[in-house]
């Protein structure tokens, strides 16, 4: 007769006394979760969505510096094992844990291992990063946000590629870490999923659980750390900005330019620019737009004082700055590289008309602002729908 198989290091890893005891308190675990969420929709509308989705990715990013301000206060303040002075950081644990691991005998640690305790570490400090750069492009860029007054477009724009190349890191870590979770579950039966659900998991006999935090006290931080961070993001966000401003058309410009095509904002070009077109418009673009002296000279005084040398905003470094042949903001590079993905049908709808429409698909085009988040492309089916009730 043969006996009973024995079983394998990975069938029935290091057997320690144990016990079931709560690690993980509430306020930790709806972090943990509300965290995969919202890096969740973040990581969508940044790689996946197009610009006009800004809006959502914004408003995750502001939800997730929310809750890493809660999670770094609540490393100090709420229960043992939530508390960064409970990590086993040390080099030589790291070592030790990690050739229990190749034995496929690891031990069993009440709150996280020392591998797991340096993941979370660099997880929680590359969210962080990611959360301050993105405000930073956001001020700097977009002319939004509690950062707006006080950070550049060159700022904004030098700390673009490290958003993204921190964001890249981060997803990269996020595997790691998903293929750290599924070895310890699949392999080593550690029941760390359902512990971050039920906060229960097995502890060594001779140790406490030290996890039972009330959600009261977790929700009364939250919010204080929460309102804190708005009032600040407040204040900073009213402070009074040259980098934009509301400029009124001048009424000249609006009304002898906007009767054949949208009025453009003065952003749009330099002020060499300006003078050129303005002086060439007996042959403007094929039509002659020639006007009397008077108001010619008021137009281009109006357009020189306010062209893209006076505003620090995207359009005004990426179109209204750039140097064409043709003169026309259409054949700048970072014009083409940002509608080449728009075909003939969509700059033929009606509520847009052309490729020089600005206002058809940008909501804030008369400002000058042309923010990513106030992009609308007009619905075919409905401008149709239009057409036949007219």
């Amino acid at each position: 007769m043969h006996g009973p198989k024995p079983t394998t290091p990975l069938d029935q890893p290091h057997k320690q006394p144990c016990k079931m005891a709560m690690v993980w308190d509430l306020p930790l675990r709806l972090f943990h979760w509300l965290m995969v969420c919202v890096v969740t929709v973040a990581a969508i509308t940044g790689y996946l969505s197009s610009e006009w989705w800004l809006s959502l990715h914004v408003l995750a990013g502001y939800a997730l510096g929310y809750l890493l301000a809660f999670r770094m206060t609540w490393g100090f303040l709420g229960s043992y094992y939530s508390r960064f002075s409970s990590f086993p950081l040390r080099l030589r644990d790291v070592a030790n844990h990690l050739f229990s691991v190749l034995r496929a005998r690891p031990e069993t640690h009440a709150g996280h291992n020392p591998v797991g305790a340096w993941m979370i570490v660099g997880l929680l400090t590359l969210m962080i990063l990611l959360v301050v750069t993105g405000l930073i492009v956001l001020g700097g860029q977009e002319n939004l946000g509690p950062f707006a007054a006080i950070i550049s477009f060159k700022v904004g724009d030098f700390f673009e590629d490290i958003h993204e190349a921190l964001a890249g890191a981060l997803i990269g870590a996020i595997c790691i870490h998903l293929l750290g979770v599924f070895v310890e579950v699949k392999f080593f039966r550690h029941p760390i999923l359902k512990a971050m659900i039920s906060g229960q998991k097995p502890v060594p006999e001779n140790g406490s659980g030290k996890g039972r935090v009330g959600l009261i006290r977790g929700a009364i931080l939250f919010f204080a750390v929460a309102g804190s961070l708005t009032f600040a993001g407040t204040k900073l966000g009213a402070l009074p900005s040259e980098r934009w401003r509301p400029s009124a058309f001048s009424s000249v410009y609006s009304s002898e330019c906007g009767d054949c095509h949208v009025p453009y904002h003065p952003s749009l070009r330099l002020a060499a620019n300006w003078q050129v077109l303005m002086a060439g418009l007996a042959d403007h673009y094929g039509e002659d737009a020639s006007l009397e002296e008077e108001p010619r000279l008021q137009i281009e005084r109006y357009l020189s004082a306010n062209d893209a040398s006076r505003f620090d905003t995207e359009v005004a470094h990426r179109i209204g700055r750039i140097e064409t042949k043709s003169n026309r903001m259409t054949d700048t590079p970072y014009w083409k590289k940002h509608h080449r993905k728009f075909d003939a049908e969509i700059f033929a709808r009606q509520g847009v008309g052309s490729k020089v429409n600005c206002d058809g698909c940008h909501r804030d085009a008369a400002p000058g602002r042309f923010d990513d988040a106030n992009i609308l492309i007009p619905n075919e089916a409905k401008t149709n729908r239009d057409k036949t009730k007219g």
